[in-house]
């Protein structure tokens, strides 16, 4: 990742592009063939337009910049995930294991904040294993402490939902957009935050926070229009029909939670559906 010119210079000749062809206004032919020999340094505005005028993302640099793999948190998350849906917790235990001996060689607190995130996802799967006290205040005290929030923390807040106090839950949600403002924009951070927010409306219906349960409702229709995210409107629709079994409108919750199961059917996401149905049932038997 030192050597952002040679990498630079590997794409550009991929494209079949001359230096002549990249190095315009700010960017002289002389600067560019000194930066590609990784001889001069460059302000990340220049860095960026050249990218631009190569049509690649930051994200696809810094992926052939790490010889074509994946960051390590990024693989760690694509685990982690693969492991959760396959309800693998001896394969979250060994990844646990490994975060908690990597912060203490480094005392990172990053690997600190894995290891919990980590035990909270497999608290999930199998409540018998329960996560300490501190952990929870340590998860909690930093993210009520940090004011602006990126991936990192959008994904360790998402994950570790079900370790905060309804509370602190409900703040941290309610917070979130402003504290993820400044990455919005960002359709990855974005999707996440809608995540959350669909999560918080579920522990909210299920605890009884029927007033929050409708602000994150209200809040997530508004984010959701004019979006092609037909998933997380199909999951949207479902919430709203537990919302409106639980106060009283049971008619009419039924009627859209089905209609929502039955758009996951059409769409073919059969075990999707069939989950919903499960726990629509459990609802309504209640």
């Amino acid at each position: 990742m030192n050597k952002l010119g040679h990498v630079f210079r590997t794409i550009r000749l991929a494209k079949n592009l001359s230096l002549k062809d990249i190095a315009q206004g700010n960017i002289s032919i002389s600067f560019l063939s000194k930066f590609e020999r990784d001889e001069s340094d460059i302000s990340l505005s220049n860095f960026y337009s050249l990218l631009n005028k190569i049509n690649v993302t930051i994200e696809e640099f810094s992926f052939i910049a790490n010889d074509y793999k994946l960051l390590d948190q990024e693989v760690l998350l694509d685990d982690i995930k693969s492991a959760y849906e396959s309800n693998n917790i001896i394969l979250l235990e060994k990844y646990k294991k490994k975060e908690m001996e990597l912060y203490i060689e480094t005392n990172s607190p990053t690997y600190k904040f894995s290891y919990i995130m980590i035990s909270a996802i497999i608290h999930t799967l199998d409540p018998s294993k329960d996560v300490s006290q501190v952990d929870r205040d340590y998860i909690s005290e930093y993210l009520l402490s940090i004011d602006t929030w990126g991936y990192f923390e959008i994904v360790l807040f998402g994950n570790s939902m079900n370790l905060l106090t309804m509370d602190s839950m409900v703040i941290l949600s309610k917070e979130i957009l402003k504290k993820t403002k400044m990455y919005m924009n960002l359709r990855v951070n974005r999707q996440e935050v809608i995540r959350i927010l669909l999560n918080a409306v579920i522990f909210c219906v299920e605890g009884k926070r029927y007033a929050d349960s409708l602000f994150f409702i209200k809040t997530l229709e508004d984010l959701l229009k004019d979006t092609d995210l037909f998933f997380e409107k199909t999951k949207l629709l479902f919430i709203r029909g537990l919302y409106e079994i639980k106060t009283n409108k049971i008619e009419l919750g039924t009627k859209n939670c089905k209609k929502a199961i039955q758009i996951m059917y059409d769409l073919g996401s059969v075990e999707i559906a069939a989950n919903h149905e499960e726990y629509l049932d459990n609802c309504l038997s209640r």
